[in-house]
């Protein structure tokens, strides 16, 4: 399960997992999460149990964050037909494996060691250092963990680890394939080349709707309708509940000193500084001002000037500056104040200082603080009776109905709704639930089915009904003309060009004629390109152009694209090596990346050998029965 948490750690949804570091780490211990009812196990892994339930909601989970090929979340029937749920459950029976061996052999992850490993994932903390609980809150509904199982299998897969690692060690890359690596990529080719424009394809005429829906049929996945869903939705907010909750006035003051700071603006000043590498010249130069020279005398002297001496418009407490550039009157010049890269002299040109909201001004967002936390706790305590009368009718009016007096469910019907919450006009639909879990809730749900109880990261309990589904489709001709109009105008451009670009090139090669030579008789201009890299491409050669550069020989033509809608003909000049300022580094280096990678490698065949040794029995007739893929 890890392993999604590290492909993901660049991204949004990793930064906010160290938040789980200010959790309670008395939730540490459960019992292994893979252990089921013995009744109902689809797998047995030695003596650890997969049940259907644990099964079931393992594969919702990755389903979640695995989209399908438009975009959208897969539903369980689509990962069925895959096979996917197969692999689902051989990745769960390798982990347990896996951890078995490694608790047999007696390793264990002491509490410490977690907390380490949850620090050591990329990119957890904010920008700031502190954590968005919004955002882990989010992060963890949008992977479908909780707290807790996050926190256990954490420690599970740093048992795995400790046990993996061991087939990891004593494999380094040989140093010839290094060498060689390195060659490969400090070569670069330099080019002669022309640019033909579009202009030289000529006239194209328009195209019937004959060629347009062909055009169409054959870039369906540039002119295909996205699935659509009917659905009917029941949500409750804190919202819909803080009108009726009453806050005591004693209260709401109470609230407003303990975050007083909420509404504070803190003082600014517009400040300008002279650097001076030793205390006593910053004394010497503080004394020429009490002598009556100006602070623009002081920079004159060392050739500043007033963009030089800017520092710009901080607040107070900035770390940056020295706390004493606070203390002094506005236009006034400090006594010398060591800085950051020595001492300097700061003077206060504009100062603008700090303010607090009145009670009164901000007693209304005070209140509704207060009324929303009420709301949300109420909402809590509800979710159990909410969930109940939901379960007990598909009909979510009647389910409103049931809980009438006690809370209102808001009932809403959306028409058609794609993957990116838009309606079938590509508009993006108005007053959803926040969060992506919402929407991968609707196209996880099968159709006549609903969902089971979400919430949103703003603490919005809701439900989905699926009613119907539109398949995707084809667009019409009419729906499109514009776009596939343009766009079959441009392959066509692009074919008379390329057609050009061969001609000219079978011609060069039969002739002999020179780089020069071509371009003269195009009535183009000849460009010769900066040494060309591997994998990269240029302004006016893109990269897949340069791939096909570096298979060619020195002195051979290649044509391909340039800038859009452009083709590039182009004559190999020269091939050689990028000169390194430290080759015996740049081995290190690809040596250690290729020694990573074998050491990946044996540790993959380690795990899979300990799953060979294991008793493994798979319940192949309840996997089926249950809807599950074959073997």
């Amino acid at each position: 399960m890890l392993e999604t948490l590290r492909a993901a750690s660049k991204s949004w949804v990793a930064a906010i997992l160290i938040g789980m570091l200010i959790l309670s780490f008395a939730i540490w211990g459960i019992n292994d999460i893979f252990r089921g009812n013995k009744a109902t196990w689809l797998a047995k892994v030695g003596d650890t149990e997969i049940d259907q339930r644990t099964f079931d909601t393992e594969l919702r989970q990755r389903l979640r964050r695995m989209p399908g090929p438009d975009g959208r979340p897969m539903t369980v029937a689509e990962a069925q037909a895959q096979g996917i749920d197969r692999v689902v459950l051989e990745s769960m029976i390798a982990d347990i494996a896996v951890l078995q061996e490694a608790r047999r052999m007696g390793l264990t992850a002491s509490d410490q060691m977690v907390r380490d490993g949850i620090a050591a994932i990329p990119g957890l903390l904010g920008p700031d250092g502190n954590i968005d609980q919004q955002r882990l809150q989010q992060g963890l509904y949008d992977m479908g963990l909780s707290e807790a199982q996050f926190v256990e299998l954490m420690r599970e897969d740093l048992i795995r680890a400790q046990l993996l690692q061991t087939a990891q060690v004593g494999a380094p890359a040989p140093r010839t394939l290094a060498v060689a690596l390195a060659a490969y990529e400090n070569e670069r080719r330099v080019v002669e080349y022309v640019v033909l424009p579009v202009e030289k394809a000529g006239e194209i005429p328009a195209p019937d709707d004959a060629a347009l829906e062909a055009f169409i049929a054959a870039n369906p996945e540039s002119y295909t309708a996205p699935e659509l869903r009917a659905v009917h939705i029941a949500t409750v907010a804190p919202e819909d509940l803080m009108a009726g909750i009453e806050i005591p006035e004693d209260a709401v003051k109470a609230e407003y000193e303990a975050t007083i700071h909420k509404f504070e603006t803190l003082e600014t000043r517009e400040l300008q500084q002279i650097v001076y590498p030793r205390k006593e010249e910053a004394e010497a130069a503080r004394k020429l001002i009490d002598e009556g020279k100006t602070f623009e005398d002081l920079a004159a002297a060392q050739k500043l000037t007033a963009e030089d001496t800017a520092l710009g418009t901080l607040s107070k407490g900035d770390p940056t500056v020295p706390a004493g550039a606070f203390e002094i009157a506005e236009g006034s010049v400090s006594q010398p104040l060591e800085g950051p890269f020595g001492w300097v002299l700061i003077r206060a040109v504009k100062v603008t200082p700090g303010s607090v909201k009145p009670y009164e001004e901000v007693r209304g967002e005070v209140r509704d603080s207060l009324a929303r936390a009420q709301a949300i706790y109420r909402i809590a305590e509800m979710r159990d009776q909410i969930d109940d009368a939901l379960a007990a009718t598909d009909d979510l009016a009647g389910a409103a109905e049931t809980l009438k007096g006690t809370v209102t469910l808001k009932l809403r019907e959306i028409p058609a709704i794609d993957a990116q919450g838009q309606d079938a006009s590509g508009k993006p639909i108005e007053g959803l639930p926040d969060g992506s879990g919402f929407i991968a809730d609707i196209f996880a749900t099968e159709p006549g089915d609903k969902s089971g109880l979400g919430e949103t990261p703003n603490n919005v309990l809701y439900v989905v009904h699926v009613d119907a589904v539109t398949p995707p489709a084809l667009r019409t001709v009419e729906s499109v003309r514009a776009d596939v109009t343009a766009a079959w105008i441009a392959v066509e451009q692009a074919k008379k060009l390329k057609a050009l670009a061969d001609e000219t090139i079978k011609t060069a090669n039969e002739t002999g004629l020179a780089a020069a030579d071509v371009a003269k008789a195009l009535g183009l201009d000849l460009h010769t390109s900066e040494p060309l890299q591997r994998g990269a491409g240029t302004a006016d050669i893109l990269a897949p152009t340069v791939a096909e550069i570096f298979k060619a020989k020195a002195g051979a033509w290649v044509t391909g694209l340039g800038a859009p809608p452009a083709i590039v003909i182009a004559r190999v000049k020269e091939v050689t090596a990028m000169p390194q300022p430290d080759p015996k580094g740049q081995e290190r280096e690809i040596r250690a990346a290729e020694t990573r990678a074998i050491a990946d490698a044996m540790a993959d065949a380690y795990r899979q050998a300990i799953v060979a040794a294991t008793d493994i029995r798979i319940d192949e007739a309840r996997f089926k029965a249950a809807g599950a893929s074959g073997p």
